[in-house]
């Protein structure tokens, strides 16, 4: 999956080949990101839950992409 394959598609974005590696924890949290969409809508919920609930998601994934692309990297200078 490309960057460009999005989404909605990001404004301006170059294409960018998402290593496979990494392609199930971005297509897992696109996912995520999709249903807290729906269901915070759903609930009609107010400005700082959403504030609260967009950074968890973020901070999980950030977590996870870190982890992730370490191991990505040790495998490359072991190559």
């Amino acid at each position: 999956m490309r960057i460009d394959q999005l989404h909605p598609t990001p404004t301006d974005a170059e294409p960018l080949e998402i290593p496979s590696e990494l392609l199930e924890s971005v297509q897992r949290h696109q996912a995520h990101l999709a249903a807290l969409i729906a269901s915070m809508q759903a609930a009609g919920v107010q400005d700082d839950t959403i504030e609260t609930s967009v950074r968890t998601l973020v901070d999980s994934y950030a977590d996870e992409l870190t982890v992730a692309i370490r191991e990505m990297m040790k495998v490359d200078r072991h190559v």
